[in-house]
């Protein structure tokens, strides 16, 4: 899956993207990712973070104030819980699971937001 690939799963789910941009450990060092900012209207935003490697990690920021890791267990997605604390989630998942992983995310706090 390409780059546009993922902007365009984005787009399906209502996000609004800026632009890929190179990421790397330390100024002056190599790239060894890119990045894509996201927002999907009043319920979340992020990041994109797709390693050079294929590796794919999304940053979700919830706007709606409660812990992650209080409901981490209620996430039925098939990408892997990372890190999470406060509003913020990391997950590793696969472009082939990025649509279904977010659009459960994305249901999950429109749910919450009731």
């Amino acid at each position: 899956m390409t780059e546009e690939e993922i902007v365009s799963q984005l787009k399906k789910l209502g996000a609004t993207t800026g632009s890929w941009y190179e990421v790397s450990e330390r100024p002056g060092k190599p790239p060894f990712a890119k990045e894509l900012e996201y927002k999907l209207g009043d319920i979340m935003w992020g990041k994109i973070h797709l390693r050079l490697d294929g590796d794919l990690y999304v940053h979700i920021i919830s706007k709606i104030p409660f812990n992650w890791k209080d409901r981490v267990k209620d996430l039925k997605i098939k990408g892997n819980i990372e890190d999470s604390a406060g509003g913020l989630l990391w997950i590793k998942t696969t472009k082939e699971d990025l649509y279904n992983d977010l659009s459960f995310i994305k249901d999950y706090l429109q749910k919450i937001k009731k």
